[in-house]
């Protein structure tokens, strides 16, 4: 039998209309460890299972975030959206292997669309989130529509201003006139960084036709199959 944890709403508040950062105290922290990037499995009811990534890194220890898109409106989104302050949940795991092999030092490339910045907010503070500045080049390339559907959006310009080895590249399909930065989609996006993006790892979290479209286009500029780690937001 999977052990089950159990921990503590503190915070559930919206970053969109349909997406949700959710803030859990673990009621015995020392008793759960994870990888950055890994999932876990909340027992709804008992044959009620549902997955969520961790938005949080390592050293947050006694707490896990959580960013979740309610959009599809099943049981899922509606326990997250119900989800009060002192609400008393249970979950299992960790699970999963959408993470950075320990043994992976190369550069590391980062693409997300929507909700699918979550496990790669996970493994990018896991790098940072201790106020170390790695050498390492660490480059993430976000995909939205507009401005209010970028995720965490001052948090990564301000990464970008602290750390000289982060670079921060969002992307808009559909730029107000305003807008002075990327225009497109990722898979758009990535052709103009071709000599950039050589001998690098990617890892690749969103809607299933993003990840596809984007392993497409890596593999056309010569990514081979075993540098890209990906996992579908379904």
């Amino acid at each position: 039998m999977p052990v089950e944890h159990a921990a503590v709403g503190v915070e559930n508040r919206a970053l969109t209309p349909v997406v949700r950062h959710v803030v859990l105290q673990l009621e015995k922290p020392e008793a759960f460890a994870f990888t950055a990037g890994q999932i876990i499995q909340f027992v709804l009811e008992p044959r009620t299972l549902r997955l969520f990534s961790i938005a949080s890194p390592r050293a947050m220890l006694s707490l896990l975030e959580l960013c979740v898109d309610i959009s599809p409106g099943g049981k899922g989104s509606q326990f997250i959206e119900r989800l009060l302050t002192g609400d008393r949940v249970q979950f299992r795991g960790p699970f999963g292997v959408f993470t950075v092999p320990v043994a992976e030092t190369r550069p590391l490339e980062f693409v997300a669309t929507g909700a699918g910045i979550a496990p790669i907010r996970s493994m990018v503070q896991d790098v940072y989130g201790t106020g170390a500045l790695p050498d390492r080049p660490i480059t993430l390339t976000f995909g939205n529509r507009t401005v209010p559907e970028i995720l965490y959006h001052d948090e990564w310009l301000a990464l970008a201003r602290r750390a000289p080895s982060f670079q921060y590249h969002p992307t808009l399909s559909q730029p107000p006139p305003e807008w002075t930065g990327l225009r497109g989609r990722v898979t758009d996006i990535l052709p103009a960084r071709v000599e950039e993006l050589r001998g690098r790892a990617f890892f690749l979290c969103g809607s299933p036709l993003m990840v596809d479209d984007t392993r497409k286009v890596l593999e056309t500029l010569g990514v081979p199959e075993r540098d890209i780690h990906f996992e579908k937001f379904f």
